[in-house]
């Protein structure tokens, strides 16, 4: 893995490090110093530790640590890189940790800005409002992308394989998934399971099927202000893709929704950011945030981890109509037909201002 394969880079930018040896990199890695190198800290947010990602003086590059395998991190920042115009750093190399014998150092192009969650309050409204329809293009340039498998769900690395799926509110690694059904099937049962543990005899929580009618696309899957960054050019770029994978559309309005509702109010989106979630994502994806995920979500964590008959009820001859979902989490026919003439609208006019600045 310390080279990478299975592209032809169109859009590669010559970089020092390309003629550099894996020993040359490892030596930079080496020199780290974890005080003054690292990036991207915010000590008032990061109650978890810090990000692992670190300069490497004295060139333009950056070093990000992983624990585990990162092929899949690689494979979606390279197809990204050679199908859209999305801004992303390059990764110039793989290289195994020779210090602690386990996990991976990414070796990227070192991006000279700031995250958006820094830089927002210093923003005026135009220029705000740039960045939202430019994120609002990157989203859609990325439901664009060729999968490598349509019927595949999560993860992937180009091997045709089934990965696990990370982030949001898998909370833990879910899956792999074989099919986009059995995704689906896998949230059903998260929802029953809830059910028959909180079954008393009298009342049945209700729940509604998973939504399988929205093509799988490539999602970021961990978009909030943090992951975007502003360079010195006022250029808008995307970074850390080790969560991006192929999943409905609505699933990249997920990280953004739960930022905006962190627990903490020092790690919240601000509200004149969150305004914009809707626009961004586009679609009905702020619908199935609150009417789907936000209770999915909220179900206390040990219940998944609960051991059931999967045939509990029927054991008990109660009727499956009775606890069995009657519906699916769709938003109604009227509020998808209001959106997407909302989102043409919205499309209309990005296309308008595009023509007459250019």
């Amino acid at each position: 893995m310390s080279h990478l394969r299975g592209f032809s880079h169109s859009r590669h930018v010559p970089s020092p490090v390309d003629a550099m040896s894996d020993d040359e990199l490892q030596v930079l890695i080496m020199n780290i110093d974890r005080n003054k190198d690292l990036i991207g800290e915010m000590p008032e947010i990061d109650i978890m530790g810090s990000p692992q990602v670190f300069r490497l003086r004295p060139y333009a590059l950056a070093a990000k640590y992983v624990w585990t395998d990162c092929r899949n991190e690689v494979y979606a920042m390279q197809l990204v890189h050679q199908h859209t115009t999305i801004p992303v750093p390059q990764v110039r190399r793989v290289l195994p940790d020779r210090a602690q014998k386990i996990g991976f150092w990414l070796i990227m192009d070192y991006i000279d800005g700031d995250c958006l969650l820094a830089v927002w309050p210093k923003l005026g409204w135009w220029r705000r409002l740039q960045i939202v329809c430019a994120l609002r293009s990157y989203i859609q340039q990325l439901q664009r992308v060729p999968l490598p498998s349509q019927s595949i769900p999560g993860p992937f690395d180009g091997t045709g394989s089934p990965l696990p799926c990370l982030g949001g509110h898998f909370r833990e690694s879910s899956g792999p998934f074989p099919t986009y059904s059995a995704m689906a099937a896998w949230h059903d049962e998260q929802n029953h399971r809830y059910q028959v543990l909180n079954y008393h005899g009298t009342y049945f929580w209700p729940y509604s099927k998973f939504d399988t009618s929205a093509p799988l696309v490539l999602c970021h899957f961990d978009l909030h202000m943090r992951n975007i960054m502003l360079d010195r050019n006022n250029q808008v770029w995307l970074i850390d893709w080790a969560f991006a994978g192929a999943y409905p559309p609505w699933f990249e309005y997920v990280p953004f929704g739960f930022w905006a509702n962190a627990a903490s109010p020092d790690r919240r989106s601000p509200r004149s950011f969150v305004r914009f979630i809707g626009f961004i994502v586009g679609g009905c994806a702020s619908w199935y945030f609150n009417h789907y995920i936000t209770e999915f979500d909220h179900r206390p964590m040990g219940f998944r981890h609960c051991i059931i008959d999967q045939d509990h009820f029927v054991k008990q001859g109660i009727d499956p109509k009775l606890y069995q979902p009657v519906d699916v989490a769709r938003p109604s026919l009227p509020r998808m037909m209001a959106q997407r003439c909302l989102d043409i609208f919205y499309d209309t006019v990005l296309v308008v201002k595009g023509l007459v600045v250019g």
